[in-house]
């Protein structure tokens, strides 16, 4: 894999022309595979002024299509035949017969499919295919899904691209429901890809890409296991998490000079993955925990003498903090909620919406790909949905008007404004539809039962379903009762299920929190700090969902003495515990590990093994923070 970054927009269309151009020129009857969109727009522009001057013959040059609308003629301005006419074929020396695109026309899916497949093959096979990305991984429309679709197949659009491409046409209605695509199959033929993207919406799903696991729910994450990928994007592209930046746009040119940015971390009290600390040298290559270090000459060293080196937090459950709030849909507030919680040792966070209605919950979660982190951030690890399908009995501090039932539709849509980001989503199972939602997306995103007023058997039931997770345990639910033992006992008896805990010292008497981690053991416990904007502010009056939150003495609570979620954070919740007896090690791993492995992203950050995140905190004995890498 080789990765170009691009200052902006331009830059990468003149990277991206350079390399398609080479193609041609190195291979006069190239086999090109071509896409649409925005993202490649400009490339095309480019290759065609190049034309113009006479620095390429397009003449033998043979070209395939990813996709094409179903019912839409080549002719009408949406279609994208129309769109590779307007863009490039009408303008340079190629022979249109030898351009094909999906016969939108051809109601038979199965039969427009195999005939596409066979003029693949038959041009003997793509030499470099182009490919954008979506803002949730996708390439052409191959969405996320369970499984990789192999070879040229009929979709259903999902309602986030219906709405996407709703611009481009007078209405909805005449917005296509379906298209043909090349399968992954297709894609992973070509002898060479292009890949190429723009814009800070595309950050993450570039990472995920590259660097996450080879998963269908990130479909452009099997490219890793092409071996001619090239890379071309903006700087805006690797703004998305703290280090990915350095990471991923250095990558490239340190590997060409044979150097390595090294950082040494000595003589360091390391927390190990059995919970015990290790006095050692913590090594740390271009972001990533690496097993040893040489001598460099780009190197820092930092000395832990006497000091706990402790991996970074993962807090998947706070609203807001320093006066600002997730909801807010303010990308500039959410970049000051993350810069604190760095800065409080959470390097790992899920920014959690509250019950609000539908077009601003929208809003919400398409903010969150528009702050532009850098090191200073904690970094954005997926996103919390805790309402609206909620038990009203149960609201907490949720707005009752905007509670509604376990909505499928209502979900995917929020799901896919988000772009795929949502990683957990809070549902009272005693509700009309739960077990329909919980079948449909246990597979796609963590189920959470919480503000709820079900018994063991509802719970017992969800769980039996997939809904693995407890939203914060003990609050918004019935008590554990001896003859009603309800959510919590129902938790407990489910082995696979991870529950939250407010370790504030608030919302749950220490010897309960003691009793707890007991009942539950080291592995299914998550800390989380459940803070809004009061969190490192003063006393005073904030705001929580819309609703009149009071702050004193870090007790939050609304108007009528309902308690709205905590004011600390995540760090001071795990070193509260430890206070209330808890031992050392379970309360870290109870804000590192279950956390992390909690949604998934543990082989990424959680622990300070090599090959994860340098996401690293380095304290003194009484835990007290020194420094946060």
């Amino acid at each position: 894999m080789i990765i170009y970054a691009g200052k902006d927009y331009q830059d990468v269309s003149r990277k991206a022309a350079n390399i398609m151009s080479a193609q041609i020129i190195m291979k006069p009857d190239a086999v090109l595979g071509l896409a649409t969109g925005s993202t490649p727009v400009g490339m095309y522009a480019q290759l065609v002024e190049w034309y113009k001057k006479g620095d390429l013959d397009f003449s033998r040059v043979t070209s395939v299509n990813l996709d094409e609308y179903k019912g839409l003629s080549g002719d009408n301005d949406q279609s994208y035949r129309y769109f590779m006419d307007h863009n490039l074929f009408d303008h340079v020396n190629i022979d249109k017969a030898r351009t094909f695109v999906p016969d939108g026309l051809e109601e038979d899916s199965d039969k427009a499919c195999e005939q596409y497949n066979e003029i693949i093959r038959q041009t003997g096979g793509v030499d470099m295919q182009l490919l954008g990305i979506g803002g949730n991984g996708h390439i052409g429309f191959n969405e996320p899904g369970a499984a990789f679709e192999k070879e040229t197949h009929c979709v259903d659009l999902t309602e986030s691209t219906i709405r996407a491409n709703a611009r481009f046409f007078e209405s909805m209605d005449e917005v296509p429901k379906q298209a043909y695509t090349m399968g992954i199959k297709n894609i992973m033929s070509a002898k060479k890809v292009l890949l190429i993207a723009s814009g800070a919406g595309k950050a993450e799903a570039l990472y995920n890409s590259l660097y996450g696991p080879i998963t269908p729910n990130v479909p452009a994450s099997i490219l890793q296991l092409h071996p001619d990928l090239t890379v071309v994007a903006d700087e805006r592209c690797f703004k998305y998490y703290p280090g990915k930046r350095t990471f991923i746009v250095t990558e490239y040119k340190r590997r060409q000079r044979g150097e390595r940015k090294i950082m040494i971390i000595r003589n360091g009290n390391v927390f190990q993955e059995d919970g015990s600390y290790r006095k050692m040298d913590l090594y740390v290559e271009n972001g990533r925990i690496v097993s040893d270090g040489t001598e460099v000459s780009d190197k820092e060293e930092v000395d832990a003498s006497g000091l706990k080196v402790l991996p970074g937090l993962v807090d998947i459950h706070s609203h807001g903090a320093v006066g600002h709030d997730f909801s807010d849909a303010d990308a500039s507030g959410l970049k000051k909620i993350l810069q604190y919680e760095k800065s409080q040792g959470v390097t790992s966070y899920c920014p959690t919406s509250m019950t609000l209605p539908m077009n601003q919950l929208i809003r919400i979660f398409a903010s969150a790909a528009e702050v532009e982190q850098d090191e200073s951030c904690a970094r954005i690890v997926g996103l919390n949905m805790e309402g609206p399908f909620l038990d009203p009995a149960k609201k907490g501090a949720h707005d009752e008007r905007y509670i509604r039932n376990p909505d499928i539709g209502f979900f995917r849509e929020c799901q896919n404004v988000s772009g795929g980001k949502i990683k957990i989503v809070t549902m009272a199972p005693n509700m009309e539809g739960a077990e329909a939602f919980i079948r449909e997306f246990k597979d796609d995103v963590v189920i959470s039962v919480g503000h709820t007023g079900a018994d063991y058997d509802c719970a017992a039931r969800a769980m039996q379903e997939g809904a693995h997770h407890v939203t914060h345990l003990y609050n918004a639910m019935n008590p554990l009762g001896h003859r009603a033992p309800g959510v919590i006992s129902a938790a407990a008896d489910d082995p696979e299920c991870m529950a939250e805990l407010i370790g504030d010292g608030i919302h749950i008497h220490p010897s309960v929190v003691r009793n707890t981690f007991r009942m539950f053991g080291e592995e299914r416990l998550v800390l989380i700090s459940d803070s809004m904007m009061a969190a490192g502010m003063e006393n005073g009056e904030y705001e929580l969902g819309g609703q009149k939150v009071i702050m004193k003495d870090r007790k939050a609570v609304l108007e009528d003495g309902t308690i709205a979620g905590s004011a600390t954070n995540l760090y001071e919740c795990m070193k509260c515990v430890i206070g209330m007896g808890v031992p050392e090690h379970a309360a870290i791993f109870a804000a590192t590990r279950n956390p992390a492995r909690s949604i998934g992203i543990y082989d990424e950050v959680g622990s300070l093994m090599p090959g994860k995140r340098a996401d690293i905190v380095i304290a003194d004995r009484e835990l007290n923070i020194v420094r946060v890498i």
